[in-house]
């Protein structure tokens, strides 16, 4: 199924939504990649995204789950919709370790009230991926323009 975007300028509405979300200033959740339903984004591994062992905190790579699923999404809205997360489901499959953290979402069935989307969370040590969480997610789509 080959997904659509109801906004022409979807990659520039990605980039204001992204430009205006501290939160994500802050975790330096930077995107590397914008195409219609899927999102990428990389951060170095800092020392305050570690838990008590040194691994990547569970929340961070809740948190990049969730930042890589909801801007998949607004790459499919209209101008002036937003997204927000209605429910998220997140499975650890090892612990994070590594110098830079990857996030990959992707929406995987675009809705008119919600879109349903998937991450997937890696760290990169000595320039090798591994995949240390996949997220499921459901999207609310607002129409804010009401």
């Amino acid at each position: 199924m080959e997904i659509k975007s109801k906004n022409k300028d979807y990659k520039q509405y990605v980039l204001d939504k992204l430009g205006s979300n501290h939160f994500s200033k802050h975790v330096d959740f930077n995107i590397t990649k914008i195409e219609e339903g899927i999102i990428e984004a990389e951060t170095d591994f800092q020392t305050y995204m570690q838990q008590q062992d040194g691994f990547v905190h569970g929340g961070i790579t809740s948190a990049f789950a969730d930042m890589a699923c909801g801007f998949a999404a607004y790459s499919l809205v209209e101008t002036g919709q937003r997204v927000m997360t209605v429910e998220i489901k997140i499975s650890y499959f090892t612990r994070g370790i590594g110098d830079r953290i990857i996030a990959r979402g992707k929406v995987i069935k675009p809705g008119k009230k919600f879109h349903f989307c998937e991450a997937e969370i890696f760290t990169v040590k000595e320039g090798k991926e591994v995949l240390i969480a996949k997220a499921s997610s459901t999207m609310a789509v607002i129409d804010m323009k009401a």
